[in-house]
């Protein structure tokens, strides 16, 4: 597994070559979500140094906060891009699972190749509109086209993505770059993957040597009183999409239980919500409507999801890539889905037995007592 440590996206330059900018190769990157933004944000910055020059063409407002740093996002220095206002096209894009068969028009997509000369193009895997404009700019100017899978559970597993649209992908992109060979279905998906890991776990890694800067957001979060006596603190990753409001509701329901446990005396928990879009507004209701708003801490806005899991010893999800990020950074982690909408026994942290998939509220308060036996800790061994 040590090749989830490092994206080989410099081993796929000469793949992606022939440009009609003077020889220099070009790659455009059309991204729609956080979660694939994330994974390729510090490849897209260190690709000029290199001697490729990288576009993003950002879809939705996840990918568009990330790469121009508004927002949640602000603070970091903006991606090279090019929007689709600025290549004469409106469309109002529509986030989540509700968008992720949008398509633009016929006309819309023709505008777009008439001002794009990039000859490669790197897009995520999870929304038609990605697929259709890949298509569109390998069919019209010759372009290479890879799709990069940024999930780390088997491809194909996720029920909020349609397993024919992932199909399609796999169909029509020259390469699929994808984590790990594990996520690689066995059978009936062809064979044109090539294995380059997945960078966000480096970033994970890093941070969590940031001693310093974890206390002080570990004090942002829990408080001073917390920080000082040492008590642990569980962090819940928010979502969306199938079966997600179930399982929360289901969480506020152990935290309550939790919260008066003797044998886990102090225990905080807070929530850090899925960035882009409206998702807090749930989880904010949610919290209220089940009357643990006074127990459970929202991350604050400014808060990278990353850090609030690391100023923690413990998170749990529905089925969140954060999940298996905490566990490579030394974090124990814990998937709760009562509706088994995620189809976890498919996801990387459960296939290698590091992360406990349960669905009853006695079994996650069971899970969240051995973390806390295991003093918080991760088995390490189990990722060599």
């Amino acid at each position: 597994l040590a090749v989830l440590l490092c994206l080989a996206f410099h081993g796929s330059v000469a793949y992606l070559r022939r440009t009609r900018r003077g020889g220099r190769p070009s790659v455009l990157f059309v991204l729609h979500d956080a979660g694939e933004t994330f994974a390729l944000n510090e490849t897209i910055r260190a690709l000029p140094a290199a001697g490729v020059d990288a576009l993003v063409l950002p879809l939705g407002q996840p990918a568009t906060d990330a790469v121009l740093c508004a927002g949640h996002f602000a603070g970091c220095e903006p991606l090279p891009v090019v929007t689709l206002a600025d290549l004469g096209v409106e469309a109002s894009i529509v986030d989540g699972t509700a968008g992720r068969g949008q398509l633009l028009s016929d006309a819309q997509v023709a505008t777009i190749v008439s001002k794009l000369d990039q000859r490669a193009v790197v897009t995520g895997m999870n929304y038609a509109m990605q697929l259709q404009l890949g298509q569109a700019l390998r069919a019209a100017t010759g372009s290479k086209f890879a799709a990069f899978y940024d999930s780390l559970r088997l491809l194909g597993s996720d029920s909020d993505i349609s397993m024919a649209l992932q199909r399609n992908f796999t169909s029509s992109t020259d390469e699929v770059w994808i984590a790990s060979a594990q996520l690689w279905p066995s059978a009936g998906w062809g064979n044109n993957f090539r294995v380059v890991g997945q960078p966000t776990l480096q970033e994970w890694q890093a941070m969590g040597q940031r001693v310093d800067e974890l206390r002080a957001a570990r004090a942002r979060l829990y408080g001073d009183e917390a920080l000082a006596s040492g008590a642990p603190a569980m962090c819940w990753f928010g979502g969306y999409g199938p079966g997600y409001e179930q399982a929360l509701r289901r969480w506020c329901a152990a935290v309550k239980t939790l919260s008066s446990s003797p044998d886990l005396p102090g225990l905080r928990f807070s929530l850090a919500s899925h960035p882009g879009h409206n998702y807090g507004d749930l989880d904010v209701r949610v919290l209220k409507e089940e009357g643990v708003e006074d127990l459970v801490v929202l991350a604050p806005s400014d808060m990278k999801g990353l850090v609030a899991a690391l100023a923690s010893n413990l998170t749990a999800s529905q089925g969140s890539t954060g999940g298996v990020q905490s566990i490579f950074a030394g974090k124990p982690a814990i998937f709760f889905d009562p509706a088994d909408s995620f189809r976890n026994e498919d996801n990387l942290g459960v296939l290698i037995g590091m992360i406990p998939d349960v669905d009853t509220e006695e079994q996650l308060i069971s899970s969240v007592r051995q973390a806390a036996v295991a003093s918080w800790s991760v088995d390490a061994s189990k990722l060599a």
